[in-house]
């Protein structure tokens, strides 16, 4: 019996008792005297090698699993039952089955066990799986297909279906597994910058050959998606990723941008990379789905000149101070409509601040010419009252007028006749008055001794009102003598009056030579 501290042996001989003794070191050094342990948190599996038994056919590097089956009657418990696993015809070599997390008690001499960590398959990833062993599978890609096979799982070559994301305890003796990207990943064509990928490590910027004989770099990036279940087909045809990268996309796309760079002049190249852009994604797109790769977008960066080189910078700044003279033009255009807008907005302020009289003269104006409205309705209805009134007392007075000047005249024609009858007795009145009159007259003219003596008695008369009235001297003061002079002449003139009186009386007329001289006063 063997142990980690001693051989327990009845009577051994010294060749057997060296034999024991370097068995029990092979064991200790196998730790074949520990269980051997794998803890699930450590994300480790164990590949088996198996020492005893017959040899691997020829062409196979991995023994298959034998008698795994619990129901199996040479069920060998993960190699923990040597005869068993013998007796199931398992070969010796290297083991296809492998060791999960647990504790397994293994004869270190029959078996040797690797600690290798499990396959784990991050999100956004799937794993292309390329078996080492199994059975010679059939092709399944399809006749359209003839870059290589495709086989399900289980069988030799590349699996058709992917390992999606998660861990997997895969021998990693028995094949091999491409972890392909899922989500959209970028290619820099930069020297400086890659992905976290390392996809795009190699790759440096394009060089171009301009129209106009400048030869610029240029940068870009290219996203890129490649479907899940076309993971297969890529890395069937491409062997992996990065190879896919650098010998088939490389180039194509260079060769591209190349093409493009030769039609246009270098301003153009600069000026136009927005077109060259939408473009060279629309061009290209169609070139990638021929290697089962989705082209989601095309960036292009700004060329600029290889090292040692200035002349593009030098047209750079030409490009540039043309766009400042360009944006000046448009500064000073703006700013004089800002100054055109700015005397606007004084003007509106200003009509603001005076908006308030002039709403007042407004409603000043609308209110007077609403009142002068008014008036003027007034006025016209009153107008139309005053004349429909005037119509009708003019109707009225026509009517009435019409009686009172039908009575009226009659009236009138009554007044008449008796006018006309009190003036023809009025007229007969006055006629008899003045016959009564007259013939009285006639009658004292007659007592007083005719008409002429009627004539000087009233001249007389009124002489003698005159002198009374005038409050004249009968007598003058002065008297003149015969040979004139006031005196004499006013004697002279009531002595004719008197002598014509007397005459008169005495019915006879006095001449001339009758009527006495004035008397002259010395």
């Amino acid at each position: 019996m063997l142990t980690a501290q001693s051989i327990y042996a009845i009577n051994l001989s010294p060749s057997e008792q060296n034999l024991f003794t370097n068995m029990s070191s092979m064991i200790s050094e196998r730790g074949g005297f520990e269980p051997v342990v794998i803890h699930n948190a450590e994300d480790m599996i164990g590949i088996v090698t198996i020492h005893d038994g017959p040899a691997l056919p020829d062409g196979e590097i991995i023994a298959p699993t034998v008698a795994n089956d619990p129901t199996d009657p040479n069920f060998h418990n993960n190699f923990q039952d040597p005869e068993k696993f013998l007796n199931a015809g398992g070969y010796r070599g290297r083991q296809l089955q492998v060791l999960a997390d647990g504790s397994y008690f293994l004869n270190r001499i029959f078996a040797t066990v690797e600690l290798v960590e499990k396959t784990i398959i991050d999100v956004g990833t799937v794993g292309v799986v390329v078996s080492y062993n199994g059975r010679h599978g059939t092709d399944i890609s399809g006749q359209a297909y003839r870059h290589g096979e495709l086989v399900e799982i289980g069988a030799r070559g590349v699996w058709s279906t992917p390992l999606l994301p998660g861990k997997y305890a895969f021998n990693t003796y028995a094949g091999n597994i491409i972890t392909v990207p899922t989500t959209n990943f970028v290619l820099k064509w930069t020297k400086e910058q890659f992905g976290e990928h390392r996809l795009d490590e190699n790759l440096s910027e394009v060089s171009l050959i301009t129209k106009d004989a400048f030869e610029p770099v240029l940068p870009l990036s290219v996203v890129v998606h490649i479907d899940y279940m076309k993971a297969p087909l890529v890395v069937q045809r491409f062997g992996d990723i990065k190879r896919l990268v650098e010998q088939t996309l490389d180039p194509m796309v260079s060769a591209y941008f190349k093409n493009i760079a030769q039609t246009k002049t270098l301003i153009q190249l600069l000026q136009e990379r927005s077109d060259i852009q939408r473009k060279s994604g629309e061009e290209m797109r169609e070139k990638f789905n021929s290697y089962s790769l989705e082209l989601q977008e095309v960036l292009i960066g700004t060329p600029r000149a290889a090292n040692g080189q200035n002349s593009i910078e030098q047209i750079l700044i030409q490009l540039r101070e043309r766009q400042i003279a360009v944006e000046k033009v448009e500064t000073y255009k703006l700013q004089e409509r800002a100054a055109t807008q700015e005397r606007t907005l004084r003007e509106k302020e200003a009509l603001a601040e005076q908006q308030a009289k002039i709403t007042t003269s407004a409603l000043t104006i609308e209110i007077s010419e609403n009142e002068g409205k008014a008036q003027l309705a007034r006025t016209r209805q009153e107008a139309e009252t005053i004349q429909v009134t005037a119509k009708a007392e003019a109707e009225k007075v026509r009517l009435a007028g019409q009686g009172e000047a039908d009575m009226i005249k009659a009236v009138a024609l009554a007044d008449a006749e008796r006018i006309k009858a009190t003036g023809f007795a009025e007229a007969e009145k006055v006629r008899a008055i003045g016959l009564a009159e007259a013939e009285a007259t006639e009658k004292k003219v007659a007592a007083f001794g005719g008409p002429d003596y009627q004539l000087n008695s009233q001249v007389l008369m009124r002489f003698a009102e005159a002198i009374e009235n005038g409050r004249l001297p009968l007598v003058p003061q002065i008297q003149i003598g015969a040979t004139g002079g006031e005196k004499g002449a006013a004697n002279g003139l009531v002595e004719m009056m008197l002598s014509m009186l007397v005459a008169d009386r005495v019915g006879r007329q006095i001449l001339p030579d009758e009527i006495p001289a004035p008397v002259e006063e010395d």
